[in-house]
């Protein structure tokens, strides 16, 4: 599957203006977004290569030539991802912000009565639940193509679910090791095929805490990436089968459509392919 990307930076001061404009561009309200990532790194394999045994399954054989061939080649960061926005709400004005902190203050957390949080801005709380109740997705995201006459952002991507078992045990058997955890925290909206994202990234105050039980997210403290940091928007939009000439340019076309539309609110660009790199250096 292919991906089409433009981004665009949002001051922090806009972020109110900018969200109500989305909502009237998309003629839909904002979803609120809260994804907890982890970021695995593969482990290269070392040594000469083992010859394949011969006898063996076809898929086993198989599977020990992509593995040499790994070895040999470009490795990729890989990311567990799990969606606890129904557990959590992003706080949309200051004064959520500052009422929420307020009660955390006081009461020691930021829980309503209902049992969901009313902000996670970086001095509040974030409830979360145990890895195995979460759903969780293996998400692989390549390097992007080279730009040549496409203006936007195209990469590979591959989304996999992982339906039961704990999902660090299974990247430790496929040999990665879990190296960063984050949040990503914003809304959503949904234009004709594109889906528009705001956000911005923050990281787990207690880092140590996480890298014992990377996938269990209980209630910790949270932190901007970059103080005082901007906020992303990402126009995304994806297309099946990449190799369709006439489905890439139908996709390409809607994103830089959607460009203009925007154009005074928010300017959305191309990304910086090396920013965007996924391989292990």
């Amino acid at each position: 599957m292919h991906e089409l990307l433009l981004f665009g930076q949002v001051p922090v001061s806009r972020h109110d203006q900018v969200l109500n404009i989305l909502a009237g561009v998309a003629a839909m309200q904002p979803v609120p977004v809260l994804e907890h990532h982890l970021v695995f790194k593969p482990n290269r394999l070392s040594g000469p290569a083992r010859p394949v045994q011969v006898g063996g399954a076809q898929d086993i054989q198989k599977s020990q030539q992509a593995l040499q061939a790994q070895a040999q080649g470009d490795l990729f960061y890989m990311q567990l991802v799990a969606d606890v926005a129904d557990t959590a709400s992003t706080a949309q004005t200051k004064e959520d912000q500052n009422a929420a902190m307020n009660f955390n203050e006081e009461n020691g957390n930021n829980v309503t009565e209902d049992g969901k949080t009313t902000a996670h801005d970086p001095d509040a709380e974030v409830r979360g639940r145990p890895a195995n109740t979460d759903k969780w997705t293996l998400q692989f995201r390549d390097l992007p193509e080279v730009a040549r006459q496409r203006p936007v952002t195209s990469r590979l991507i591959a989304d996999t679910p992982i339906i039961s078992g704990n999902p660090v045990h299974f990247m430790s058997a496929l040999d990665y090791t879990h190296t960063a955890t984050y949040l990503l925290s914003g809304h959503r909206f949904t234009h004709l095929s594109t889906s528009l994202l705001l956000y911005r990234l923050l990281l787990p105050s207690t880092p140590t805490e996480q890298a014992s039980n990377p996938s269990k997210l209980n209630i910790f403290q949270v932190r901007l990436l970059v103080p005082s940091s901007t906020y992303i928007l990402q126009a995304a939009l994806r297309v099946q089968d990449g190799s369709k000439v006439e489905t890439m340019t139908k996709g390409v076309n809607e994103l830089l459509s959607l460009k203009e539309t925007l154009k005074g609110v928010v300017e959305l660009e191309m990304g910086e392919r090396l920013a965007l790199d996924t391989r292990v250096r």
